[in-house]
């Protein structure tokens, strides 16, 4: 008898990167797809704005990616597999944390004309903090046997929650109390004033500092915080030192 044909979604190349292994490893069955991006921040209204907004990020971070937003590019990839290859059951893997429930509200509005079963892994049962990249691939297979269905009324809540959060063009969520709510840009400013001090200190290092400050629902990712951090040395409350061509290359200190 075969097995069925399971087709798992899942947001960020670790997050994937473990669930491949489960594949190869540990028994789980079915296609992984991977969605590589972080939708805690940045517009969700087109792909234009997204790709704008993340360009703008990148020249005092690092090497741009070739495609800094693939989410909506891969939603598109994904019909064209749906149509070639019917697939039963759709898990989605996602946590309760700002990034992974805006993706399980967005694929369940994708996936608005799939008549197979969707089911979910993340909502409860995943160790702390809850994001599926920090699991380890056997324990992952092991939550797949408790995957929870989302049923079409559910579905269609979520769906209705993410064209909310796409169409009002806030750049930053948060998780709390079980939603996804929009913050302004500048809602971890203080956090990353903190972090940095009246000595010199590494760009890097003070982005880093702010990463193991938020809170296990909201993890900071370094590329916003990078962004943040040329905010606030354009505003003139943080003095930059060095080359900005990266953020390993320079240094800074509150003004």
């Amino acid at each position: 008898m075969s097995q069925p044909a399971y087709l798992h979604l899942v947001l960020g190349g670790s997050s994937g990167g473990c669930l491949r292994a489960a594949v190869a490893t540990y028994g789980l069955t079915g296609h992984v797809h991977v969605f590589d991006d972080d939708l805690s921040h940045g517009p969700l209204n087109n792909k234009q704005a997204r790709a704008a907004y993340f360009r703008a990020l990148y020249p005092n971070y690092g090497q741009l990616p070739e495609d800094p937003v693939p989410s909506s590019a891969d939603f598109d990839s994904l019909s064209v597999h749906l149509a070639q290859d019917p697939t039963p059951e759709i898990c989605i893997w996602a946590g309760e944390n700002a990034s992974e429930r805006t993706f399980l509200e967005m694929a369940c509005h994708q996936l608005g004309h799939f008549k197979g079963t969707v089911t979910r892994v993340g909502a409860s049962g995943l160790k702390a903090p809850p994001y599926i990249a920090v699991q380890t691939p056997a324990f992952l297979t092991s939550l797949f046997d408790q995957r929870e269905e989302i049923d079409p009324v559910a579905r269609s809540a979520f769906s209705e929650s993410f064209l909310h959060l796409r169409d009002d063009g806030a750049t930053l969520r948060k998780w709390e109390a079980g939603k996804i709510f929009d913050v302004p840009a500048d809602y971890y400013d203080s956090l990353l004033l903190t972090c940095c001090s009246k000595d010199w200190v590494s760009a890097a290092r003070a982005v880093g500092t702010a990463m193991g400050r938020g809170d296990e629902h909201n993890l900071l990712g370094d590329v916003f915080l990078s962004g943040r951090l040329q905010h606030l040395i354009a505003e003139g409350l943080v003095e930059a030192s060095g080359p900005q061509a990266s953020l390993r290359a320079y240094d800074v200190r509150l003004r």
